[in-house]
């Protein structure tokens, strides 16, 4: 199989244009944002990759003022909080399908909760209060478009709730910035060769990955880790920055890659001390951002094995938005190692009979 020839491959380079038709419809997103502005807390509910989305929602809601929580629709169901009448939820799911999604779903009407549904066209998803459609059901089982699509919808919902709050600074950057995400992820997309020649290596070198984020990219983090297991079956992980620090580094070995996601905001000095313990270690880095420091761009310029891929150039977005771009180079790596390694990045590995079975043992 080519590379560009997979589901995951079409889909991934299918995410600019979707978004663009994504912000040319919001007047249903606005008319959730005015019947949700004064909930007291909106609390976020997903599994898998759309937990990720959920924990990026998150840093978007409250950059509009909003408390906002994430969790996991498995925690939601059976370790439930108290619920207040003046919180409303929203159920994130692509196919609109997933057992415990469902469950939070009915949890919540229980509780008399508004609930918000952010889910793919044509999904089953039944019995929320208000439907926010994303775009059409995702070809590949490794979720892309669908993701991008759940943060091209949250994005809106913040910026029509900072309108509603009277937030119009905050609600007037929201809407710009969201307008260039879309060229910029093309311009990354232009760039996705050094991807396909480091995923080459990382196979080759039977290298360990380990993803770490920060802020609105801690979720990048685990769905960069997620997106290469399923896709390609190999071993990876994702940690926030600190989390990182205080334990699992000294796991790391130098024949591992370690992709950090690194763009302007308050991490930037503890990036920049990760990636001069990495120096010590000796690992090989693919940067997904800017250099945090001086000291570090100049190892970039050093080490044969240090790589940087840039996610945006003179325009810088609000950190709130950044995990659209970082989202697009973890994908295209989870692509390229799934050739490399010579799996299927679609199958969700179902067509493994054992797996096949395996998976048949579980409702999801």
């Amino acid at each position: 199989m080519i590379d560009t020839e997979t589901k995951l491959y079409q889909a991934i380079h299918a995410q600019p244009e979707a978004i663009r038709t994504l912000l040319s419809d919001g007047e249903g997103v606005r008319q959730v944002a005015q019947r949700i502005g004064e909930a007291r807390r909106i609390l976020l509910v997903g599994i898998g990759t759309s937990f990720h989305a959920a924990q990026v929602g998150t840093h978007l809601l409250r950059l509009a003022g909003v408390d906002a929580w994430a969790t996991h629709s498995f925690e939601f169901v059976h370790y439930p909080r108290p619920l207040q009448s003046d919180e409303c939820v929203i159920i994130i799911s692509h196919r609109g399908s997933k057992l415990y999604s469902m469950q939070a779903l009915q949890l919540a009407h229980a509780a008399h909760l508004y609930t918000i549904g952010i889910t793919g066209k044509q999904s089953p998803l039944q019995g929320a209060d208000s439907i926010l459609e994303t775009v059409a059901q995702d070809p590949s089982s490794a979720h892309s478009i669908s993701y991008t699509g759940a943060l091209t919808r949250l994005a809106q919902l913040a910026a029509y709730l900072s309108e509603y709050k009277g937030q119009t600074e905050t609600a007037q950057r929201l809407h710009h910035d969201m307008a260039q995400i879309p060229a910029l992820m093309e311009q990354i997309l232009s760039r996705e060769g050094l991807l396909r020649l480091i995923a080459q290596d990382a196979i080759q070198q039977h290298k360990r990955i380990y993803f770490i984020g920060t802020g609105p990219n801690t979720a990048t983090a685990p769905e960069g880790a997620l997106k290469a297991k399923e896709a390609a079956y190999v071993t990876s992980e994702g940690f926030e920055l600190e989390q990182g620090i205080h334990g699992p580094m000294v796991a790391f070995e130098e024949n591992d890659l370690i992709v950090p996601i690194s763009v302007a905001g308050p991490a930037q000095a503890r990036m920049a001390d990760f990636l001069l313990a990495q120096s010590e270690i000796g690992t090989s880095v693919l940067l997904l951002g800017e250099a945090p420091s001086t000291e570090t761009a100049e190892l970039f310029e050093a080490r044969p094995h240090w790589q940087r891929f840039p996610l945006y150039g003179a325009f810088v977005p609000l950190e709130q938005l950044t995990p659209f771009l970082a989202a697009l180079p973890v994908q295209l790596l989870a692509n390229f190692l799934a050739i490399a390694h010579g799996t299927n990045p679609d199958s969700f590995r179902l067509d493994n009979e054992r797996y096949k079975r395996a998976n048949g043992k579980i409702h999801l």
